[in-house]
């Protein structure tokens, strides 16, 4: 009965929300093969494949931890990586046949709470309760209502932000298809030949390299809101 429901919901749910759970799952796997890669892989020889690709990703993020959160950089870097993979994979999704994850509005806004939820968290445990709610005092009490506000809109500009140029290159690369399919000679289907060779150039535009700026903005705004909240030494 369990899996009935489990299965009715899913169906309800949109093609966004189902591309995002069929990542994770693909992900959490890929993850665990390359964790067991890793474990298995001569430390002495150069890595290869997957290995590589995640050791790059992973100095990557770590560099930018290490450059902007110092000594602290170890804490937050796992969950950079984590975001920084799942967006990227979501950016590039449409690429596959999926409906893009971070072209919805919903998931994207989520992932900025994910992020607002670590900036407070930092500021809290960093700073104390008592010096945490006096900093929305600062620089003077008038302050107050702007500091909240501040706080508040913090997932939602990193979330519309994502989301936005998401959608543009989704839009621009549904009505390239659309125009490419209009072009007949003939009754010869010129656009479906057309599709085959300028599609490619495209995609390299907006899907990968497109995403992989925007993958890099939001864990580096992350990154920087985080580093905000440590106390001045």
């Amino acid at each position: 009965m369990l899996i009935f429901s489990l299965a009715d919901f899913y169906k309800r749910l949109s093609p966004n929300i189902k591309a995002s759970i069929i990542i994770t799952i693909i992900l959490a796997v890929l993850v665990l093969i390359v964790g067991h890669k890793a474990k298995k892989q001569d430390p002495s020889k150069p890595s290869k494949g997957l290995v590589l690709v995640f050791e790059i990703l992973i100095d990557w993020i770590n560099g930018m931890c290490k450059d902007n959160l110092g000594n602290k950089w170890k804490k937050y870097a796992p969950m950079m990586v984590t975001l920084a993979i799942f967006i990227f994979i979501a950016n590039i999704s449409g690429m596959f046949g999926f409906s893009n994850p971070t072209a919805n509005i919903a998931i994207t806004v989520a992932l900025g709470f994910i992020s607002a939820f670590m900036i407070q968290a930092t500021a809290i445990k960093e700073n104390g309760i008592k010096n945490y709610l006096k900093g929305f005092l600062d620089p003077f009490p008038l302050m107050l209502p702007i500091n909240i506000v501040s706080e508040i809109v913090t997932p939602f500009s990193l979330g519309m932000r994502l989301f936005g140029n998401i959608l543009s290159g989704s839009i621009i690369m549904a009505l390239i298809y659309q125009s490419l399919a209009l072009i007949e000679i003939a009754s010869i289907p010129l656009g479906a030949i057309l599709s085959v060779m300028i599609a490619p150039v495209f995609h390299a535009i907006f899907d990968i390299f497109f995403g992989a700026i925007q993958t890099y903005v939001f864990v580096l705004l992350t990154i920087i809101f985080i580093s905000g909240k440590f106390p001045e030494e």
